[in-house]
């Protein structure tokens, strides 16, 4: 793939798209590699000798992802070498943090955004030449052909710097619009407040690419910093791409496998937490067990941190069917406490399971992590398996 022209290079005339003053009312039409560009937010009109456009449709097709910031009136267009700043009313942009005069200042109209057509067609590394006999601007983009690759590989890093700067705006903008709920950013957000993860890609394959879809596997680490207690761990995950308006968007992340980077050494080493503390929690995970070996789905519910009506409810009924399903005794060998704060611990638990029906058993270790309630009383917030092996 071209690189991007270097931006250092652009200069003020560079930023100008001139055009000819004339009185003809015939639309302007604007085309980026002989296709002609639909704009169904507004159309292009003319200022100061400068086209202007709507700025979402354009910043699309010339590969880039687009955050609005409708505090500031900021529209910004990044990919993973470039990112563009323009404000409404301002005749200031920046690219790459670096200032630019604007011939025209981006404006709003009817609740959209309009901003200089040439300015970005260049600083993306494009050229636009303006057709005055057809009232049409001409953009060629750099080479597109076998960019394919290179252009999903800088969407998975860019999502993947916007997570660990804990940009939830940024890492939607990303994700194909009817993937994401009314509620994903401010999700996003509220995981962000309570954890503190760094999240790493060790390794990234495309599997495929035809037409405007793609398939990626990503092997990724994810490893806690600070916040609340999660463990590290890594994931392998199968992510479905598409393609809209020239952009590649991210439609769908699965986890296929995930292993929790805790060494038994580490699990074995003991916090340090009141005694009354230690007492409680071993007590809440003991009468845990007993109550699933019980079958007791009251009894287990009392000791999970309860979540709400509806949760609780469909957890009830997983209860229920889990243990009309399955006929096992799992025994507590070992626990130890090797993470506490006043509110949370994390637990790392050593047991032997045993099938009733087929004799067959395992043993595992696994994390749980518990809370401690208004109340005083402590509950298991979640689990996660550590190791698992057949015995012989």
């Amino acid at each position: 793939m071209k690189k991007l022209l270097s931006l250092m290079g652009i200069s003020l005339l560079a930023l100008m798209l001139a055009v000819p003053a004339f009185a003809s009312d015939k639309p302007i039409k604007v085309y980026i590699n002989g296709s002609n560009v639909a704009f169904t937010a507004g159309s292009p009109y003319l200022k100061d000798n400068t086209v202007l456009v709507p700025f979402r449709v354009i910043f699309e097709q010339l590969g880039l992802n687009v955050l609005w910031d409708a505090k500031t009136g900021t529209v910004t267009g990044t990919s993973a070498s470039l990112t563009i700043s323009l404000k409404i009313g301002s005749s200031r942009a920046t690219v790459n943090n670096l200032v630019k005069k604007l011939a025209a200042a981006p404006s709003s109209i009817s609740g959209t955004t309009y901003i200089p057509l040439r300015f970005v067609a260049e600083a993306t590394g494009g050229t636009a030449v303006w057709d005055t006999a057809s009232r049409s601007v001409k953009i060629n983009t750099p080479e597109a052909s076998g960019n394919s690759e290179q252009q999903i590989t800088d969407l998975m890093h860019l999502s993947n710097e916007y997570f660990n700067s804990e940009n939830a705006a940024g890492y939607y903008s990303l994700v194909v619009f009817n993937s994401v709920t009314a509620g994903s950013v401010d999700s996003l957000q509220e995981y962000f407040k309570r954890y503190d993860m760094v999240n790493t890609i060790e390794s990234l394959d495309i599997l495929s690419i035809q037409g405007n879809e793609a398939v990626v596997h990503t092997v990724e680490k994810s490893v806690r910093k600070g916040g609340d207690y999660l463990p590290d761990e890594r994931y392998e995950y199968l992510h479905t791409l598409v393609r809209k308006n020239g952009v590649w968007k991210i439609e769908s992340s699965e986890v296929q496998d995930s292993s929790v980077l805790l060494t038994p050494e580490q699990g074995t080493t003991a916090a340090v937490l009141p005694q009354s503390d230690a007492s409680a929690i071993k007590d809440s995970l003991s009468k845990y067990y007993a109550a699933r070996n019980a079958k007791n789905v009251d009894g287990t519910l009392a000791q999970l941190t309860y979540y709400g009506e509806e949760y609780e409810a469909s957890t009830k009924d997983a209860l229920a069917e889990y243990f009309e399903a399955y006929n096992l005794t799992d025994t507590l060998n070992s626990s130890n406490i090797f993470y506490y704060t006043p509110d949370e611990a994390a637990i790392y638990v050593e047991s032997s399971v045993k099938d009733a029906d087929s004799g067959e058993s395992y043993t595992q270790s696994s994390i749980f992590i518990v809370s401690k309630s208004s109340s005083g009383q402590w509950t298991i917030d979640d689990s996660y398996m550590v190791s698992y092996s057949d015995d012989k």
